[in-house]
């Protein structure tokens, strides 16, 4: 395909509202054939242009791009089983009809975990009541996994799928559990690292405050 009706697809993607934005990269070899921005990286508050340099988000793909990666070098190193009960490692978690919850269902999304919760509002009133960065805190990802340990389910788990946030956050806690490593240094020195990836990485919260970065 010619590089002019690359470019084409991506402009009349813009006009039909497919995305805000997007940057393309062609290259063969070490040769750069296009590298182009197109639209807007940022909507609100204010409308902001698309760049080449601009480093993208991967949000939800973080589960099958690191969280699903990570557990499954587990169950390849025969740290867990699949089929084995969450409840082997957090105890806690098996009240309000958890206690049979298995790392697939929670794979699956099938544990029964509500999709979401608000968890970040109660720490950012936190923060904002004097505890100083504790967005970026060991105590507030702690915070975050009690209350997930505490939640009820809103189905029984194994009769229905329903994307859960949760589900994954538990999982990505279990790869912490195990390893005694942070997630982002697992899946840097297991995965990204091991492939390559010299530009994937998560976001250092910390810096947020020391170098004054400003996410969009």
């Amino acid at each position: 395909m010619p590089l002019h009706a690359v470019e084409d697809a991506f402009k009349e993607a813009l006009a039909e509202g497919v995305f805000p934005g997007a940057v393309v990269l062609a290259a063969k070899g070490e040769e750069i054939l296009c590298h182009a921005a197109f639209g807007a990286r940022s909507l609100v508050p204010e409308k902001t242009p698309m760049r080449p340099d601009t480093i993208f988000d991967l949000a939800s793909l973080t589960k099958p791009l690191a969280t699903a990666p990570a557990v499954m070098l587990l169950v390849r190193d025969k740290k867990i089983r699949l089929d084995e009960r969450v409840t082997r490692f957090f105890p806690n978690f098996g009240v309000f009809g958890k206690t049979y919850v298995t790392f697939r269902q929670l794979l699956s999304h099938a544990s029964g975990l509500p999709a979401w919760k608000a968890y970040y509002e109660d720490i950012i009133r936190d923060q904002r009541a004097g505890k100083v960065n504790f967005v970026a805190s060991r105590a507030a990802k702690h915070y975050v996994f009690e209350q997930i340990h505490r939640e009820k389910v809103a189905s029984t788990p194994g009769t229905q799928a329903l994307y859960s946030d949760l589900g994954y956050m538990l999982l990505g806690e279990t790869v912490e559990e195990i390893t005694g490593w942070t997630l982002d240094r697992y899946c840097f020195d297991k995965i990204y690292r091991a492939v390559g990836l010299r530009s994937t990485s998560f976001i250092d919260l910390t810096q947020l405050r020391a170098r004054r970065l400003e996410p969009i």
